[in-house]
């Protein structure tokens, strides 16, 4: 029986498999490279048998191949390594399990090799390597960002309150236009010192904490929307999730949503729903003109484009960081955009019991009855 005949059921396995003789005087050589492994090759048969792996791939590739199957022949012991091969026209990943045969004086004569194609797998190993590099660098720029902008917003205040020594109040507004300048610079302080102690701590574990979803809404939209043009219902509840990422996320979408509004005074409803599996999902839905087709693209997995707005890509790479999903469309309902995202978190409480457990608010009104 020949060799090819002796190792012909090896073509039923559907796992690539191929075997090496180990002359006593020479390189190991193919004997046998089953139909599994041929097709992911592209190669017949007849281009490996009594072959070398150096004189099949004419490459480097090939050399270390030969490297690893003559490292088995003279050390006698199973091996697990992993290579780049030239495979149908493109470099592939392979991982490869090689075991020896000894004959009865222990001279290694036959290798049994099983190989499987682990380019995705490798491929989705780095991409989470330049991920968590990339998220990284983003931390500290959000740090170092959030940093330069105390002094600035402390200036603000400083001003505000320079303007406020000695003025005169003549009733014409420009008192209240001074207390605005000075509360929102005062609450724009807070968020900066909420994001500088979150990436402060982002090595650690990560921590959740109790929070009422409309006292923080209305902390945002006094930043974002100080006149008051815009009118937003928010779901009293209480939750513990990853407040900072929380905020981060709501302060992105709601801005986004003022910005390309196309009203003078918009409708915004966000509402919170419990999932299984510990998640939370928070929606986010308007009445404006919707999202355009690149912002669409962006948010529900697009690449980042220049035209599209960093404050969506960095919110969607934030939320999948942390074992969220955000999907992004335009409303049947209300006819602008509607945005959902989720992260890990519970609902405490709603309702009457989400208020009674919240902190008390600004003298701003509910944001259940408001303009904001």
């Amino acid at each position: 029986m020949s060799d090819t005949d002796q190792f012909a059921h090896l073509d039923y396995i559907a796992t690539p498999v191929f075997v090496l003789e180990v002359p006593a005087d020479g390189l190991p050589v193919y004997c046998a490279f089953n139909a599994s492994a041929r097709a992911i090759s592209g190669r017949p048969l007849s281009d490996y048998l009594g072959r070398t792996a150096a004189q099949i791939y004419d490459t480097v590739y090939g050399r270390a191949a030969l490297s690893r199957h003559c490292q088995v022949a003279k050390g006698g012991k199973p091996l697990t390594y992993e290579l780049q091969l030239p495979l149908a026209g493109e470099v592939r990943q392979v991982r490869t399990t090689l075991s020896p045969e000894m004959d009865a004086d222990g001279r290694v004569f036959r290798l049994y090799g099983a190989s499987l194609d682990i380019t995705e797998e490798t491929r989705a190993r780095e991409a989470r390597v330049s991920f968590h590099t990339a998220a990284s660098e983003m931390e500290q720029f959000v740090a170092m960002a959030a940093h330069d902008l105390r002094a600035p917003m402390r200036n603000v205040t400083m001003l505000a309150e320079m303007l406020k020594d000695d003025f005169v109040d003549h009733g014409d507004g420009k008192l209240d236009m001074i207390n605005m300048m000075d509360g929102i610079a005062d609450k724009t302080m807070k968020l900066i010192d909420d994001i500088l102690l979150h990436t402060q701590s982002v090595e650690a574990e990560e921590t959740e904490t109790l929070f009422d979803l409309s006292e923080l809404t209305c902390l945002i939209c006094d930043i974002l929307d100080p006149e008051e043009r815009h009118h937003v219902n928010v779901t009293p509840a209480a939750l513990l999730t990853d407040k900072t990422a929380l905020q981060i996320a709501l302060r992105n979408l709601i801005e986004n949503a003022v910005k390309h509004t196309g009203r003078v005074q918009m409708l915004l409803d966000i509402s919170v729903e419990q999932l299984p599996g510990g998640m939370i999902a928070v929606t986010l839905e308007d009445n404006g003109k919707g999202f355009s087709d690149a912002a669409l693209q962006l948010m529900n997995g697009g690449g980042f484009r220049v035209d599209g707005g960093y404050g969506l890509f960095g919110v969607r790479r934030m939320i999948r960081a942390r074992g969220g999903t955000i999907t992004a469309g335009n409303s049947p309902t209300m006819g602008g955009a509607t945005i959902r995202f989720t992260l890990p978190g519970r609902i405490v409480a709603t309702g009457a019991q989400a208020i009674a457990r919240q902190l008390p608010l600004p003298s701003r009104p509910s944001l259940q009855q408001q303009s904001v």
